[in-house]
């Protein structure tokens, strides 16, 4: 997965960002070590936020991130010398990792360095390129970021852009690497982009740079103008901003300003702009990372609360059964006062503690001879009234402990919400229900059906929302969603069944595969289990399930349609109930973006005459439609109206 923006994606983005010229900043903050965030005001758009993070990317953003109630020096500074100023000059340095942003001030032009190569920094300089303060004060054998010295950019490497066609030639020819490593190091165009530049040129990128014959090295330097055409004369036409997926497990891999030939297999999520591509991708990224960390966390807390619990369980175990032996053997004595009294009588007195076998049985009963049989009674239920104080005060730590793993388990999934990275309300969003954040239907009797849609949303569904007499269903395919239906342990009919198969089978890999038949099992809630046998580890998402399971043969096919005037989509058995539908079977050759896109003009087109709702699915059905669509290709089976 892509950790940082290449020169070329950064020559992308600053094109873009010319926008924020004359923007005043109104504020920044710093939002964990490497990230800030500079608040500004455009006169036409109103608020924007530019991200800046060293050594790894600078964007427009429109997720908002908690900010530290108490800022760091850093920012601070940032505010004094920059709040109020205006932005008058956004370059990339001689086509490196390496951006200025020039604010005017009326006391003041300062120019603020994003470095955003490895190890880089953030760094604020004036007109005579002094340093007046750093993100982070580093030392290098050949500059060093500190206050009051002159700043000193990194070791630039070659400009490819003002390269001449013999400066190139000199190159190649004194070196002995490879095409590729020349164009990715040396002319800092990145692995993927210089390969890229190899297969336009029909160049083998493994060939020796100084075996390449002139018009060799002449046709390179002609592709890398071609390639970087559209970025450098900001051609929207030609420019097409999209976020990279692998086909297994449906991972986002890379984002691009356009298309490459590496991926030319790949599907692909396409965005207006490559500042939007870059934010979505970048935020979702560091969104899931501490997510998964704020999982990790609470997962160890609840691990802590249930080996305390199962420690305190056992010690009232033990104190319940010492409890009842001592009331036992305070009653025996009573129970065998005489035989007792003749066993004493008939044992030498020298000994203070006896063991005493009643007569005709197994018991032993140990006896204190200085005290009398009845105080010898009295001692033990003593003993017992003690156990059962003790008892009583370990039953309340563990009716405290046991609310602390419920507080634990009923908290998200998801971090707290000023953690996670809020998008912007631009337009007013429709209510949507809680269920709506997974693929869900409602069966044909009425019960509510979630699926998961990766492996936190099946995590959250079994962890959360899934009780002991629910059902769950599951597919042995990979990548299978999670699929549980809310029954309330009410009876479920074998049609009702029939139809949560279809839909657990239609989202598993099953699809992805181009089956058109798939195997689905069903059990019980209470079967379903996240603790492994002795020595084995289950991963995130995944789940242990024990006792007998029902099997189903399913026939893998959706519907997405209109019901009740939004788009819904259901398992196909149920198309009956949709008034206007597509229905879908794997296979064909539509991706989901091109698929969701059609799907989006078919349903516009069938709802025209009610203008807000057609304005509503343009808007927002391409966003619904895409988490709808099964993984893989589809098929269209057919276009219904009823």
């Amino acid at each position: 997965m892509k950790e940082s923006l290449s020169s070329v994606d950064i020559a992308a983005i600053v094109a873009e960002l010319q926008e924020l010229i004359l923007a005043r900043v109104e504020k920044v903050y710093q939002i964990g070590r490497d990230e800030i965030r500079l608040k500004l005001h455009q006169k036409d758009k109103g608020a924007v936020d530019l991200v800046i993070e060293a050594g790894k990317r600078i964007h427009i953003t429109k997720y908002k991130r908690a900010t530290p109630r108490l800022p760091s020096n850093f920012p601070m500074y940032l505010r004094k010398k920059l709040n109020g100023g205006r932005i008058s000059q956004i370059r990339q340095l001689d086509f490196d990792r390496i951006v200025e942003i020039t604010v005017e001030r009326w006391d003041s032009k300062l120019s603020l360095i994003a470095e955003l190569l490895p190890r880089g920094n953030i760094v604020l300089i004036d007109e005579e390129e002094q340093i007046l303060m750093p993100l982070r004060r580093k030392s290098f054998s050949s500059r060093d970021i500190k206050v009051r010295e002159k700043y000193e950019r990194p070791p630039s490497r070659a400009n490819p852009l003002q390269m001449s066609e013999q400066e190139l030639i000199d190159l190649c020819k004194s070196t002995g690497k490879d095409v590729v490593r020349i164009l990715a190091s040396d002319l800092n165009l990145g692995g993927l982009y210089a390969e890229e530049v190899c297969e336009k040129a029909g160049v083998n990128k493994n060939k020796k740079a100084d075996e390449l014959a002139e018009p060799e090295i002449k046709v390179i330097r002609e592709a890398i103008f071609a390639i970087l055409e559209p970025v450098l004369k900001s051609d929207q036409s030609r420019l097409k901003p999209h976020i990279v997926i692998e086909r297994e497990g449906e991972e986002r891999v890379d984002v691009l300003p356009f298309e490459l030939s590496t991926y030319k297999h790949n599907e692909k999520v396409f965005f207006p702009s490559f500042n939007d591509a870059v934010d979505e991708f970048f935020t979702v990224k560091i969104a899931e990372e501490i997510e998964e960390k704020a999982q990790d966390v609470r997962g160890e807390q609840i691990g802590k609360y249930e080996h305390v619990l199962k420690e305190q369980e056992d010690a009232f175990l033990k104190f319940k059964e010492n409890e009842e032996a001592w009331i036992r053997k305070g009653e025996l004595i009573y129970a065998r006062f005489t035989d007792i009294e003749q066993t004493l009588q008939d044992m030498p007195k020298k000994k203070k503690i006896v063991e005493v076998t009643l007569p005709d049985t197994d018991l032993t009963l140990e006896i204190d001879t200085s005290a009398s049989l009845h105080k010898n009674a009295g001692m033990c239920y003593e003993r017992a009234k003690v156990l059962r104080k003790k008892r009583a005060g370990l039953e309340r730590a563990i009716e405290d402990t046991k609310e602390k793993v419920r507080r634990e388990k009923e908290r998200e999934v998801r971090v707290e919400a000023d953690l996670i990275p809020k998008k912007k309300e631009e337009v007013k969003r429709e209510k949507r229900e809680w269920y709506e954040r997974f693929r869900w239907f409602e069966t044909s009797d009425g019960f509510l059906v979630l699926g998961g849609k990766d492996a936190t949303t099946n995590e959250l569904l079994v962890k959360k929302y899934m009780d002991a007499e629910d059902l769950f269903f599951h597919t042995q395919a990979e990548g299978a969603p999670v699929v549980i239906a809310k029954t309330g342990g009410k009876d479920v009919s074998e049609e009702c069944l029939r139809e949560i198969a279809q839909f657990a089978a239609s989202y598993s890999g099953l699809w992805k595969y181009g089956f058109y038949e798939g195997e689905c099992y069903c059990v019980s809630g209470e079967q379903v289990s996240k603790t492994p046998q002795s020595g084995e580890y289950i991963k995130k998402g995944s789940f242990v399930v024990r006792g007998k399971r029902k099997y189903f043969k399913a026939a893998l096919g959706l519907c997405i349609g209109i019901e009740k005037d939004r788009l819904v989509a259901c398992p196909d058995m149920q198309k009956d109930k949709l008034d206007v539908y597509v229905q879908l079977e794997p296979g064909g050759d539509l991706e989901k973006n091109e698929l969701s896109k059609e799907l989006v003009k078919f349903f516009v087109e069938r709802v025209k005459r009610n203008k807000e709702q057609a304005e509503q699915i343009a808007k927002r059905g391409h966003e619904k439609i895409m988490g709808f669509l099964p993984p893989g290709k589809s098929r269209i089976k057919g276009y219904y109206q009823a």
